[in-house]
């Protein structure tokens, strides 16, 4: 489930927030000036924190002449505004403090729901969620419990893997075990977790085969490329269309529950928040 909040925060920022950081840059208190436009500075720490919320690499060399080389052209465009056409850069100045304003809202909701949300979810209330909504979580592909194994061809222990992943006796799990984690390019062996077959098989060349065929009979095979040897061992499954276990959505349906929670708490902090915000200011209105 998408935070649409948070998405539609991080989008606004990337197009309007360097605009209205370039306001703010104007004194350095002693810090070290990474570049200047005109009056305007750009520090050292003001850059960090800033890339830092765009998501640069704050200890990549490129990245920071990147984020300075697009702070410089903003500012400079922003004072050609400012020269050209005052009316308009003006106009800029109170749609850049509009954006602060909702983003301020943001963050001091942010805060409040941090301090008061509830983050325990009881295994009841997972259960009774589960139950109510199975419906909504119907496969669209296969979950399988299997284990798969992608080797190289000539592989010394090709052969002898050919007869242990079949697991005809106990010991033959904990062999193949060790000769994935030796010659193995990827491998999975977690034989008591759910996972969807595409994601199992989403590097073996399968174009040429049934893949239904392959689930539903729970078929013990391999298939070969130039390069690969892939082991398939299809352990269990469970049908399309059908709802994944329990105890596979339970961290899905900790995240739906959890993000209702904070709806419903970002909806009652939101009137609150303003009345509260407005008795601490000497607000004036002339009409």
């Amino acid at each position: 489930m998408v935070n649409k909040a948070k998405y539609l925060t991080k989008q606004a920022g990337i197009v309007v927030s360097l605009f209205c950081f370039t306001l703010l840059c104007s004194c350095t208190g002693g810090d070290k000036v990474l570049a200047k436009v005109d009056d305007v500075e750009l520090t050292e720490s003001d850059a960090l924190v800033f890339m830092q919320h765009l998501g640069y690499d704050v200890n990549s060399k490129m990245a920071k002449e990147q984020f300075v080389k697009q702070w410089v052209e903003q500012e400079t465009l922003r004072l050609e505004l400012i020269n050209l056409d005052p009316s308009r850069s003006k106009l800029v100045e109170m749609r850049a403090q509009a954006f602060a304003g909702e983003l301020s809202k943001y963050y001091l909701e942010e805060d409040a729901i941090s301090k008061q949300l509830d983050t325990v979810i009881t295994e009841k209330e997972l259960k009774s969620y589960y139950s109510i909504h199975k419906d909504e979580f119907e496969l669209q592909d296969y979950l399988v419990k299997a284990l798969y194994l992608k080797l190289p061809k000539g592989t010394q222990f090709e052969k002898e893997i050919s007869n242990h992943y079949l697991l005809k006796n106990d010991k033959d799990l904990s062999k193949m075990n060790s000769y994935a984690k030796l010659y193995a390019e990827n491998f999975y062996f977690d034989d008591e977790q759910w996972i969807y077959f595409n994601d199992l098989t989403k590097d073996i060349p399968l174009k040429n085969y049934n893949r239904d065929n392959i689930v539903l009979n729970r078929m013990k095979t391999y298939f070969s490329d130039d390069e690969f040897t892939y082991f398939i061992n299809i352990l269990d499954y469970k049908l399309k269309d059908s709802a994944p276990p329990f105890d596979f959505l339970k961290p899905q349906i900790r995240e739906i529950i959890l993000s209702k929670r904070v709806n419903t708490m970002r909806e009652e902090i939101a009137g609150k928040l303003l009345q509260n915000t407005n008795k601490k200011h000497d607000i004036k209105i002339n009409l």
